[in-house]
């Protein structure tokens, strides 16, 4: 199980960095389309609870929100990508080194969290901080295996 959820990792790292890349060299287009998207849901269901949370989101969507988006999925993606790279080939040092980055990751997050107050990012923070402790835990299966063995 834990072998799929890296092989994911590895293909999700790759997407959010093509993601990321995508909104530098296409940047202000996300608020302006989940707000038309919303308004075209909204004709069909004017009670559509969904339709007014995602107009709310791409009406507070800025260029600079877009910027971090880009940076944390280019850095978020290439750090999956390398850290699922060692993952794979069952370096130990793999571990320590995801628990830094993501646990960095969550810190910055936070930060911004504490200036946004970002729903999503909430949910990002939350998701982040699982993944760290799956991650803590495999380590310390892999470590004691190792352990065990030498």
């Amino acid at each position: 199980m834990f072998d799929i959820a890296v092989a994911f990792k590895a293909v999700d790292g790759v997407l959010e960095i093509l993601a990321g890349y995508f909104l530098i060299f296409r940047p202000g287009w996300i608020g302006p389309a989940a707000i038309s998207w919303a308004a075209t849901l909204l004709t069909q269901n004017p009670a559509s609870r969904f339709a007014h949370v995602l107009a709310r989101w791409g009406d507070g969507l800025t260029l600079d929100t877009e910027h971090f988006a880009s940076t944390y999925l280019i850095v978020h993606g290439a750090a999956k990508v390398f850290i699922a790279w060692g993952l794979i080939r069952e370096k130990l040092w793999a571990f320590p080194t995801a628990l830094l980055i993501f646990g960095l990751l969550v810190l910055y997050q936070i930060y911004r969290f504490a200036h946004t107050h970002s729903s999503t990012l909430a949910v990002l923070i939350v998701l982040d901080v699982a993944v760290c402790y799956l991650i803590w835990r495999e380590y310390g299966f892999r470590r004691d295996s190792a352990r065990a063995q030498g």
